[in-house]
């Protein structure tokens, strides 16, 4: 009776670990992206709501605005996220089902959330409704970086 107990407890630790390695592994996929890109997610309960759909196609609708940019977007549900990286010809670079980045950044009380994270890996503006383009362009425009960006591209 104790063995089973005992072997019951260490089976039950082994996957909690292995749990918590799983979702520290993909809450680090952001990481990746530090100075190299420019993050936005679009966080939703429900992969059907109007707002979802309309915030993702107003992103897709100016794919070179955002690759100028420098942004990818990550789309995010309770139990899985995407990756679109509009720097690549295929755009859709990668789909995880894990609750990790929707446990990150949304509370459970929230149905929709729109969050901007800069080169630096800090977020610089969360919305609870459509985030139009020309707002996130602004938002990102008035960026140090992105202002450097533009004078040496206009060189």
């Amino acid at each position: 009776m104790v063995v089973k107990t005992l072997n019951s407890i260490i089976r039950t630790s082994l996957l909690l670990i292995g749990v918590l390695i799983m979702n520290y592994t993909y809450a680090q996929d952001l990481k990746k992206h530090q100075w190299e890109n420019r993050v936005v997610i679009i966080a939703s309960q429900n992969e059907d709501s109007r707002t979802y759909q309309e915030q993702i196609t107003k992103f897709n609708s100016l794919p070179k605005e955002f690759k100028e940019r420098k942004i990818i977007v990550y789309q995010v549900l309770p139990d899985r996220y995407k990756l679109t990286d509009y720097q690549i010809k295929g755009k859709d670079i990668e789909s995880i089902s894990s609750p990790a980045l929707f446990d990150k950044f949304v509370n459970n009380k929230e149905h929709f959330k729109v969050i901007l994270i800069g080169l630096d890996g800090g977020i610089k503006l969360e919305k609870t409704k459509v985030l139009s383009t020309t707002e996130l362009f602004a938002a990102i425009d008035v960026m140090p970086m992105r202002r450097a960006e533009m004078k040496n591209k206009n060189r």
